[in-house]
């Protein structure tokens, strides 16, 4: 400062002028260099700022679309589960049951032992293809479920688990009402068939109403997302 100061004493008066002059201009290049620095940091602070937004959007996009592939895709599987087995009783056991009657009774009038038994045998092998069908559908559904976990929201999910143990729960009662129409056969309780059904058919519409409740959910979860 003081080298400064002794500089400017030995100036001559007229040059103090310019040394004004010289001292505003590069104060002002000074400020100019400042403001485009902090522009140009502004910028690229802008630029970062911009471009994660722009990630995040585009993350929650895919999540998204995800969230809409995954909610189609099981409603589409649940759909056509229900559609298979809703007539089950109709389509699958009466049939089933009715064949075997006719095969048993018809073995027991003629008193052959060996027929009664196969047609036992062939009923047996029957109901073990319908469970081992039905447990292969319902491992694809519980794969789809335990997918739809990890993304969907909370209400979802316990819906979700709610479906899973009806659905077991179904196959599990047709399991054990097919296995039971042997012994409806021994005692000729052609009453107890008809129970069965109507069993099945509880099961049915406790599921088409969580169906309705899932439906409900998914939708206030992608319009919440």
């Amino acid at each position: 400062m003081d080298t400064i100061i002794a500089w400017r004493a030995n100036l001559p008066s007229e040059a103090w002028p310019e040394y004004y002059i010289w001292l505003f201009v590069l104060t002002n290049l000074l400020w100019f260099a400042l403001w485009c620095f902090s522009k140009h940091a502004s910028h690229i602070r802008y630029q970062q700022l911009k471009h994660s937004l722009n990630l995040e959007l585009e993350r929650r996009r895919k999540v998204y679309e995800l969230k809409v592939c995954q909610y189609e895709d099981y409603c589409h599987e649940l759909e056509a589960f229900h559609l298979r087995h809703q007539n089950d009783y109709r389509n699958v056991f009466l049939p089933l049951f009715t064949e075997f009657n006719n095969r048993y009774q018809a073995a027991e009038a003629a008193e052959d032992t060996a027929a009664a038994s196969l047609a036992t045998l062939w009923f047996s092998g029957e109901i073990q293809q319908v469970s081992d069908t039905n447990n292969t559908e319902l491992k694809a559904l519980d794969k789809q479920t335990a997918a739809l976990t990890l993304s969907a929201a909370d209400d979802v999910v316990e819906i979700l688990l709610e479906i899973q143990q009806l659905y077991q729960a179904l196959l599990v009662v047709s399991a054990e009402q097919m296995n039971k129409l042997v012994a409806i056969t021994l005692s000729k309780d052609y009453q107890a068939v008809k129970f069965m059904g109507e069993e099945l058919q509880q099961v049915g519409n406790q599921l088409q109403l969580i169906s309705q409740r899932l439906m409900q959910a998914i939708r206030q979860d992608l319009l919440s997302f």
